[in-house]
Parts: structure tokens; sequence; C-alpha cells
């Protein structure tokens, strides 16, 4: 049996997260291989992993030292840069490691969230009251949905009530743009 230092373990660790080490004036001082398969996917770039970032991203970064370095810490407005492709989205987050004197650039990959009965339960709406916003936002009246889903214009004048306690909202368009918003479709 092989014990594995604490040391191993965060190099492990480091090595499956697509995280990018930069050095103090921003180059590369080390890039994980998830790292690297996201960066060719989203900038295009086809030439083997090395120390050279795609010039956009560099420009960013340098960005991100400049605020760093005028303000001698990152401000709370200092947004992610995001980039989308293929249906999906890429996080970058730059952060600051002081003990270290090195910037760090987490990357992150997300599938967009889709205004989808699945999608609504994950804010804590039952199934049901999934199903009930679902047709909401699709303009139909309580009449309509209650055919649609087999039940009583009562039954879903109840589940709306539901769904607007538990959004904090009063009106079938504030549960829909609540909906958006936590499923980061519509930004105010």
């Amino acid at each position: 049996m092989t014990l594995l230092t604490n040391s191993d373990l965060q190099n492990q660790t480091v090595k499956q997260l697509s995280l990018i080490i930069l050095t103090h004036d921003g180059k590369v001082q080390l890039m994980t291989q998830p790292a690297w398969m996201l960066l060719s996917q989203y900038f295009q770039i086809s030439s083997t992993p090395g120390s050279e970032l795609p010039e956009t991203l560099q420009r960013w970064i340098n960005h991100q030292i400049s605020q760093f370095t005028q303000n001698d810490e990152i401000c709370s407005l200092n947004l992610p840069l995001q980039l989308e492709s293929e249906g999906k989205r890429l996080t970058l987050r730059f952060l600051v490691d002081p003990t270290e004197a090195q910037y760090l650039l987490l990357l992150e990959e997300q599938q967009p969230r889709t205004f989808a009965v699945k999608s609504l339960e994950l804010l804590g709406l039952t199934k049901r009251e999934a199903e009930v916003l679902f047709w909401v936002a699709k303009d139909n009246s309580n009449a309509e949905i209650a055919a649609i889903l087999g039940c009583s214009d009562k039954t879903i004048k109840k589940h709306l009530e539901h769904i607007y306690a538990k959004f904090g909202v009063q009106t079938r368009t504030g549960a829909i743009v609540f909906a958006l918003e936590q499923l980061g479709m519509l930004h105010l």
C-alpha cells in the first residue's frame, strides 16, 4: 500500500483543475492539461501546450494585473471573462496569490441552462410547480394549463400561489423574471 503525502494530493488535485498559474509579470508558469484543452477549444489554437497564451487572453490578463498593481487589491467590480462556443460557456477567473507572488487563472466550463421543467426544479419548485411555470412562460392561461396537465383551474391557481411564495414575487411575470435571473438567462 502506498501512502500519499499532502504534497502528492495537492499536485494530483491541481492537475485535475483547469488552472493556469502565472508569474508576477503574467507569463505562464504552469498550465494543467484540462486548462489547455479548454483554451484550444475556445481560442481555436492548435499548437502544442506551451508557455504562450492566445493574444486576446494575454491582453485581458495584463489588464487584470495592471488593475491589481494600481489598486493593490482586486476590486469587487473585477468580473470574470466569459466566452461562448457551441452552446457552452467558459468562465475565466483571475485570482491573486500574494503569498507566492503569482496569479491564478481558473477556467470553468458550463452548459448554459435552459428554461425547461428540469431547470425550474433546480430552483426549489416541485415537478408540478415547474410544469405550471413552464406553461405560464409559454403564455398559457390557467384554464389552458389545467387542460394540458389534466387538473382543475383551482389547482393551477394554488400552484401559482406556492411559486409566488417560494420566489417572493406577486405576479406571473415576476415569477418568470425571477426564474430567468436565477437560471442566468436574464441579467438586469
